[in-house]
């Protein structure tokens, strides 16, 4: 069971969600505005559902203000801002996951609970990578840092991981079945943009050119494979 806030200001859908979530045996609250959210999360939540487009402000400015405070509570993003940028801002501000409206409600309930299954990854890992130059990005897994071109830039839990499973598998190619499955904790067969979007924000951090990728690398009809370069290992510490 998880401790879940829904942050949605449309009371038919929060409710819908509320009735599907406790079905799987969550116990769920819900917020229908920023000032309630900040009010209700004065006490400890495992998971948020935050809609962007609220009557009191942009959901967008809850997850900055979570993540300065390393507030790392795995947030889903749920609205229907649905372009790629608002899918890479999203992400870059600090969300886990981005849903757009509308949705099927069974994939939902399986991303939420893949990201409630996935919290206790915010500790130290127990692998003996701990930091990683990739391109332009330089990652402390243990640390959760990053830096892009020496700048620090924000990485989400699914970034991460991501970026680690791409690692372990250097020069192999890695499916999207397989990320589904070994790294969003969903069925291999799911219907979801979200590979993509996160491949096109960890190019813009890795690559000089993005357009034009030399390190991250899509494979036709296949999936992605990480070629640091000159087939060697990404640097590790």
């Amino acid at each position: 069971m998880a401790k879940i806030l829904i942050v949605e200001d449309d009371a038919t859908l929060a409710l819908s969600l509320r009735l599907a979530l406790t079905a799987h045996g969550h116990e769920v609250e819900v917020a229908g505005s920023l000032a309630t959210a900040r009010q209700k999360l004065s006490a400890r939540k495992d998971f948020i559902m935050l809609d962007l487009g609220l009557p009191d402000g942009d959901g967008l400015d809850l997850i900055v203000e979570l993540r300065k405070k390393e507030d790392f509570t795995p947030i889903l993003a749920l609205t229907a801002r649905g372009t790629l940028t608002d899918r890479v801002e999203g992400l870059r501000l600090g969300a886990d996951d981005y849903v757009t409206k509308p949705f099927d409600l069974p994939e939902l309930v399986a991303r939420v609970e893949a990201l409630v299954r996935r919290h206790g990854w915010t500790h130290p890992p127990e692998e003996s990578l701990e930091r990683a130059t990739i391109g332009r990005l330089a990652v402390d897994f243990r640390t959760r840092e990053s830096t892009c071109d020496g700048q620090p830039v924000s990485l989400s839990d699914l970034e991460l991981r991501f970026l680690r499973h791409l690692i372990d598998r250097v020069e192999m190619v890695v499916t999207r079945e397989e990320l589904l499955t070994d790294v969003w904790d969903l069925p291999a067969n799911s219907r979801t943009r979200s590979l993509d979007t996160f491949v096109y924000r960890l190019r813009r951090l890795i690559e000089t050119d993005p357009a034009r990728p030399t390190i991250l690398r899509s494979v036709r009809g296949a999936g992605w494979r990480l070629c640091p370069g000159d087939g060697e290992e990404p640097p590790r510490d």
